[in-house]
């Protein structure tokens, strides 16, 4: 089902040279309205993750996730690898599918996997030979559904793992033996799915939150008293057709977060929030994906990002650009934002990414970088991580 490698860092290194070289002649520039002294990028290291570096139409979907000390980065290709944050390569295993939702890190050594229509329960086991640690995957557990899986798997009380797949099914799977409990099955619409990109489920107050691709929006009560039961009572459309939710290009978006008792949401025609049981339309809410920021909300997407006060209501966009912020990863010193290079074939535009102040208002520095990026990013204190839409993995650490 899958089968463990190991790349010899020193091939990795090699291979890399020319990207280098590339990449500081064209790129770590400081633009001009980038002032003197203010923090900028330096690239510690940019590894390959294929040879063939040309990527026709083909985005790196997954992307990193911190895991512990250590970085999970899922490839299109379908290879799961394991990097030390100093760029050194420990395991790389191989699963057959593909890798378009970014995996979930449990803890230090778990992680929840989910390549193409399958999710995988994984356990990192290390070991001592001739003085060196060796690292491989263990498997505890995978299950299968019909249709890929729609979003990261959720973990709900310690004890399930709640799995959604693109055709409106979910699975509610034991955490421990990874037993199917039950299952929830929407078919109602059916034949008329497109397949967006959905947020995360969410939890809140014991209720579970998901998203469909026809733009509905679910909650869930989950019954554990002898038989497992995942329950809908609350249910609600985004839009009146299911024509705003055709898959126009891969950006489309279905986005909630909680708001008090309600949810506020952002679908590729337009979001807002709930009320009454019914969306009411908000300004600039649209094809955003949506998270909490301070006191209120924030949202990034299509035209940059967007700040709402915590009813909803716009307040100001501090970062407008003209293709699609594909991450906005933050902590208190510094925030990230990333494009992606748009067009009707991938390559037509290369993309950047940004180095703002916490509050997105204050641009201090930015780097091309070709194709731009998709896939999920990660953060640590001084650091940032992702996979480029051309495959190469990349670390840049963030000085002042």
């Amino acid at each position: 089902m899958f089968r463990l490698s190991a790349i010899p860092f020193f091939f990795i290194f090699m291979i890399s040279l020319p990207l280098f070289a590339e990449f500081d002649e064209n790129a770590g520039k400081a633009p001009e309205f980038v002032k003197k002294g203010s923090p900028h990028f330096a690239i510690e290291w940019a590894l390959p993750l294929k040879k063939n570096q040309v990527q026709v139409n083909r985005r790196e979907e997954a992307g990193v996730s911190l895991f512990g000390e250590n970085l999970l980065v899922a490839a299109r290709s379908g290879e799961l690898h394991l990097f030390g944050k100093n760029g050194r390569l420990k395991v790389t295993a191989v699963f057959e599918g593909e890798f378009t939702v970014a995996p979930v890190a449990l803890d230090e050594t778990h992680a929840l996997v989910s390549v193409s229509n399958s999710v995988f329960m994984l356990e990192l086991v290390t070991e001592k030979k001739w003085k060196k640690t060796q690292y491989s995957w263990k498997i505890l557990w995978n299950i299968t559904g019909k249709a890929t899986v729609a979003a990261q798997p959720v973990l709900y009380k310690d004890k399930f793992v709640l799995i959604q797949f693109h055709d409106s099914v979910i699975y509610v799977v034991d955490k421990e033996s990874g037993e199917l409990k039950n299952m929830y099955s929407d078919y109602e619409n059916s034949e008329e799915m497109a397949v967006v990109r959905l947020a995360a489920p969410i939890i809140v107050d014991d209720k579970i939150v998901f998203g469909f691709s026809d733009g509905t929006i679910t909650f869930f009560m989950l019954r554990d008293e002898g038989k497992i039961d995942l329950v809908p009572y609350f249910k609600f459309k985004t839009a009146n057709s299911m024509k705003k939710f055709e898959k126009r290009d891969f950006f489309d978006v279905l986005s909630f977060v909680n708001i008090e008792d309600s949810l506020l949401f952002s679908g590729g025609e337009y979001g807002g929030v709930i009320a009454g049981g019914q969306p009411v339309k908000l300004e600039n809410m649209e094809d955003l994906q949506l998270f909490k920021y301070e006191n209120g909300f924030a949202g990034f997407g299509k035209r940059g990002i967007f700040l709402f006060d915590e009813d909803g209501k716009f307040k100001e966009q501090p970062f407008k650009s003209m293709n699609y912020v594909t991450n906005l990863v933050r902590n208190g010193r510094f925030a990230v934002a990333m494009t992606s290079g748009e067009g009707p074939m991938l390559g037509d535009t290369d993309a950047f990414i940004y180095l703002l102040s916490p509050d997105f208002k204050e641009i201090h520095y930015s780097v091309m970088i070709p194709n731009g990026v998709s896939g999920n990013a990660a953060c640590d204190d001084d650091s940032i991580y992702f996979v480029s839409d051309m495959g190469v993995l990349y670390k840049f650490k963030v000085l002042k």
